[in-house]
Order: structure tokens, then C-alpha cells, then sequence
């Protein structure tokens, strides 16, 4: 049984020399990234302002974070009990 040879056509160079633009993908295997405009001013606005409504009142509800917040909070603010129910001078 003989290897079948490899014609000028088949080889792995020529399949590459024969791209417009080398890719490295040998006849565009995966299919090419499509081209993004950049957006307007306005376009900007509507995302911006449809990201603010969802964020809006969110927090995270994990222990981490709540560690964090609470870390953060002015430790010289506090409320201290008053037990004989005076009036603060």
C-alpha cells in the first residue's frame, strides 16, 4: 500500500498562500469576527440609562459584601442606649 502524495494544491503551504489575508485558519475555519461600529452619543445615553434603572437599589447580598459595607460605615456614629430617658443637653 502506497501514501497518497501530497500535490502542490493540497499542501498545508500552498492552502495558506492561497488566503487573501493569512488567518492562520486555513480556508476560515472559524468564521471571522464581525465588524462593530462605534456607537453614537446617543446610543451611549439609552444604555447608560437602561443600566442605571437596573442597578438601581441593587446590592450584593453576599456575606462578603455585606463585611465590606459594614467595614466601611463611620465607626464614630453609633447609637448609645439611654436608659433613664433624658433628653441629650
Amino acid at each position: 500500500m502506497t501514501s497518497p502524495q501530497a500535490t502542490p494544491e493540497t499542501t498545508p503551504y500552498a492552502r495558506l498562500m492561497a488566503e487573501a489575508i493569512p488567518s492562520g485558519t486555513f480556508g476560515h475555519a472559524r468564521p471571522p469576527k464581525p465588524h462593530h461600529e462605534p456607537w453614537t452619543p446617543e446610543e451611549q445615553a439609552q444604555h447608560l440609562a437602561t443600566l442605571a434603572a437596573a442597578l438601581k437599589d441593587w446590592h450584593d447580598p453576599s456575606l462578603t459584601a455585606q463585611r465590606d459595607r459594614d467595614r466601611h460605615r463611620p465607626r464614630h456614629l453609633r447609637l448609645v442606649h439611654n436608659s433613664q430617658q433624658n433628653n441629650a443637653a
